[in-house]
């Protein structure tokens, strides 16, 4: 798989990766058909391996432990959440981690102050690409994705959304975003694992979706179950500092015995698990010349692209899926060498955006689904001498959709007059912006979600 090459960032950036495992889940494989759609599912009994390896396993989720949970009941209760809102509208959340340069994705080409503040890594506007609506802005030479979205009325532009006097820290600014809760408090749940709360059900993990390998905080619920997804052909058991698995004869006997105390019971019962998905796992990896079903459009050879592209296939299940959340790889947090490595992320966005938006139409979703695409944060207006950006404020968030009201959709402040950090005023803070998407897209009161969120709304939901 494509990678790109990350900028090697700062602290605060990487303690906030580490610092952003959830909880541990439990193990699930799902069938190949029910990819495809769940009426092939219609059959009496349990599935067990055997029924798991004769159908395919298509991916395995690893979902909040739930007593009772099992392959088939994953998929009954998706079954019946999706036959009982078949047109339920459906939410992708889009991470742009470690914050996205805004001035440079939507670049302000009249403001006089861009070429003065950006000696180093300011675009030449004779390269950059036009607005079908605006002169004010024109997008990186690089968006053309975003471009070709935007033009054709499928996404609206936020420029300088934030919250008040942001501290610009990785960690708190991702905390504050994902929680939906702009200042410190004890609320460990994610705004989208809340909102699951308020009006999803307890037994359907694939109501909420993190395309990952591990769990996205934003998902995190007090009572819904939700999942992460991860490729089967990536998983493999290991152990320090043994090179081979040669341990797993002697681990297998140790965990075959009964008695002892309930800790031994629980670590045999662990164990036992992970053997058995390995197992699993290994006998149904893909041939190197097995492909993914072809697109109407292709999809960047790119993490971000492979991830939007599982995402469709799943959204088309029918999976009774209501939220998901995906992440980029790392990379936006440009404190140096930013022009190449900026261009590179804005193409593979806008690249994977636009083919997922035509394989959502393709797949009849297209009016059901709303992306949010966001960072932690914008950058600096002032560029460093190391050809890069450090931590700003005020940063660009798009909405991708047949619903999104098209065009630039709230202020922009302008360089002539930044906060008292030297940095863009804020003009439009996050929690409103989420309130209506609650509202106007998802049908629930925003109240119910973020606590003490305000009356403000904005004009983006068509």
């Amino acid at each position: 798989m494509a990678t790109h090459r990350h900028g090697p960032g700062c602290r605060d950036f990487r303690a906030t990766r580490r610092s952003l495992f959830g909880r541990a889940r439990e193990v699930i494989p799902i069938p190949a058909d029910a990819l495809d759609g769940l009426a092939e599912f219609e059959r009496s009994g349990g599935l067990d391996r055997r029924d798991l390896l004769e159908r395919g396993v298509g991916l395995w989720i690893g979902a909040t432990a739930l007593a009772g949970v099992t392959t088939r009941s994953v998929l009954e209760a998706a079954m019946a959440q999706a036959a009982d809102a078949p047109d339920a509208p459906i939410l992708v959340s889009l991470y742009l981690d470690g914050g996205n340069d805004g001035l440079n994705t939507l670049v302000p080409v009249t403001d006089p102050r861009y070429p003065e503040l950006r000696t180093r890594v300011g675009l030449d506007f004779s390269t950059t690409l036009p607005l079908n609506d605006t002169d004010e802005f024109r997008w990186h030479p690089a968006a053309g994705g975003l471009r070709r979205l935007y033009d054709a009325g499928q996404m609206v532009v936020l420029p300088a959304v934030d919250y008040a006097d942001p501290d610009l820290s990785h960690f708190n600014s991702a905390r504050f975003w994902r929680t939906g809760i702009p200042e410190i408090s004890d609320i460990e749940t994610g705004w989208l694992g809340r909102a699951l709360d308020v009006s999803g059900g307890t037994d359907n993990p694939l109501q909420g979706l993190g395309v990952s390998y591990s769990v996205d905080p934003i998902l995190a619920a007090d009572r819904a179950p939700t999942a992460s997804i991860y490729d089967p052909n990536d998983f493999v058991l290991t152990m320090n500092d043994v090179w081979n698995e040669g341990f797993d004869e002697p681990w297998r006997k140790a965990i075959a015995g009964e008695g002892g105390s309930d800790a031994i019971a629980a670590v045999r019962a662990g164990y036992r698990t992970t053997f058995d998905v390995r197992d699993r796992v290994a006998a149904l990896k893909l041939d190197a010349d097995q492909e993914a079903p072809p697109t109407p459009e292709p999809y960047p050879d790119s993490d971000l692209g492979g991830a939007l592209r599982n995402l469709a296939r799943m959204l088309g299940a029918g999976l009774g899926t209501r939220v998901a959340a995906v992440s980029s790889p790392g990379g936006f947090d440009t404190h140096d060498s930013q022009p190449d490595i900026h261009a590179e992320l804005i193409g593979d966005l806008g690249d994977s955006l636009a083919a997922f938006q035509a394989d959502l139409d393709d797949r009849g979703l297209a009016d059901r689904v709303l992306t949010l695409v966001w960072s932690e944060f914008g950058r600096r207006p002032e560029d460093n001498e190391s050809r890069g950006t450090d931590h700003g404020a005020g940063g660009l968030v798009m909405l991708v959709g047949n619903r999104a009201r098209g065009g630039i959709r709230s202020e922009f402040p302008g360089l002539a007059k930044l906060d008292r950090e030297d940095n863009l005023k804020v003009t439009t803070e996050f929690p409103h912006l989420y309130a209506t998407i609650l509202e106007d897209h998802m049908g629930i009161e925003a109240g119910r979600v973020l606590p003490g969120v305000g009356g403000t709304r904005l004009p983006v939901i068509g």
